[in-house]
């Protein structure tokens, strides 16, 4: 039996902000006979739609829902999803009918929620899994690790690795100024290039706290980001040093990217099962120079990725897992990347709305319900990272605050360096 409470100013829809709601009407659904019923309505007198969002009201509100397993708003923001996780209440933001979401639940092939979902976290509090000290204390530093750091941390990423070693089909990267997205940059910088730009970007954004390297093309595809990351842990020792890869050559890598002291790795798996891995990459590229196409192509690169990630963890390197929601193809299948990852030492896992474009440019977007119902099945496996931008290959700033100061950053550099964007 489920408990779940909905945020509801007029008993039929699911239309008030958690932080400001004024009625919650509690359900008892049983999943396995298909039926419901409403137990309660719980009235919040006016202190309950004050605008403050302070955590004592968030507490409140939350005391009034203790009892029930799940809370369906139209949003909560990320004050109130602390308080409800530390609680063991999971929330959904949605905005439809409150018997719609009741029959998705009994309908839904991916389950929204699962009634066991507050004796799962509480076993992985109680046994620690994927919370170790080293993630805990990175995440109130770093804005891409949950917590609430998202708005008050700033990040860079240093444009340094041009090439890429791997053919995704989503994947159109290019040198704009103004498009943001993954895969864009203004320029490609050198390594000898990064202590000046780092400086800089401390005046820019006094707030930065973590240095990454995340493209245009693949960090690990050259040398020049680890390059990179020895001349910034060399002069701004202060700053966590943070690398984004495909994994492709990972295993290779995990000990120098050690012994260098980089503390966060994010890893981009879209899939497990080389069927769909090769639906969703075209081939991978060795060190050799040999391309490896279709499922071969997928296969290797999964054997490398989870290997490399098993490595990394082992070394006491705090490893994010990125994967892209490709509608039709990965969607129900994210969650065995959670699940798999998890076992191998990850500690937590980002999900991310396919961008329509290059092959994959007439498969839709998924929707947020999409989106969260893939969130909340992986999230039984992994925290899940909520707050993603999209971030450009050269981004600075604090993500949470929605502006990118990279054009400032920028602004006295005209090259492209175009020449050197590339596979191989």
């Amino acid at each position: 039996m489920l408990r779940a409470a909905f945020a509801t100013g007029d008993g039929i829809n699911i239309n008030r902000h958690f932080g400001v709601a004024d009625r919650f009407d509690i359900y008892e659904i049983d999943r396995d006979n298909k039926s419901f019923v409403k137990v309660d309505t719980r009235r919040i007198d006016s202190l309950g739609v004050s605008l403050q969002h302070d955590d004592s009201l968030l507490e409140r509100l939350a005391d009034e829902i203790d009892d029930c397993n799940i809370v369906f708003s139209a949003r909560s923001g990320e004050h109130a999803r602390k308080i409800l996780y530390d609680r063991k209440i999971q929330s959904v933001d949605i905005e439809r009918e409150v018997e719609f979401v009741i029959n998705k639940l009994f309908t839904a092939r991916v389950d929204i929620v699962d009634p066991r979902y507050k004796e799962e976290k509480e076993r992985k509090q109680n046994n620690g899994d994927n919370k170790n000290h080293s993630f805990e204390n990175l995440q109130k530093r770093h804005p891409c690790l949950g917590g609430h750091s998202n708005v008050t941390a700033g990040r860079l990423h240093l444009p340094v690795s041009p090439v890429c070693n791997i053919g995704c089909r989503f994947c159109s990267r290019g040198f704009d100024k103004s498009v943001i997205r993954p895969g864009v940059s203004s320029l490609v910088l050198k390594p000898e290039e990064a202590v000046e730009t780092v400086k800089k970007a401390r005046e820019i954004c006094p707030e930065l706290t973590v240095v990454g390297i995340a493209g245009p093309g693949d960090t690990l595809a050259t040398d020049s980001a680890l390059e990179t990351f020895r001349l910034v842990k060399e002069n701004f020792p202060d700053l966590i040093c943070c690398l984004s890869t495909n994994g492709f050559r990972l295993p290779d890598k995990v000990e120098e990217i050690a012994k260098i002291g980089i503390e966060t790795l994010t890893v981009t798996v879209n899939a497990i099962d080389p069927e769909i891995e090769a639906q969703i990459n075209n081939f991978v590229i060795d060190s050799e120079g040999k391309r490896h196409d279709g499922v071969e192509g997928a296969k290797l690169l999964i054997e490398k990725q989870l290997e490399g990630i098993r490595l990394a963890a082992q070394k006491g390197i705090v490893v994010k897992i990125n994967s892209v929601l490709v509608p039709g193809i990965n969607d129900k299948h994210i969650p065995e990347v959670a699940k798999k990852t998890a076992e191998l030492g990850a500690s937590i896992l980002n999900i991310i709305p396919l961008i329509p474009q290059n092959e994959m440019k007439d498969i839709k977007a998924p929707s947020c319900a999409d989106l969260e119902e893939v969130r909340q099945e992986a999230g039984k496996y992994l925290e899940v990272f909520r707050h993603c931008q999209h971030c450009r290959a050269d981004s600075l700033g604090i993500p949470g605050k929605g502006k990118d100061l990279h054009n400032e950053l920028y602004k006295d550099r005209k090259e492209r360096a175009a020449d050197t964007f590339s596979h191989g």
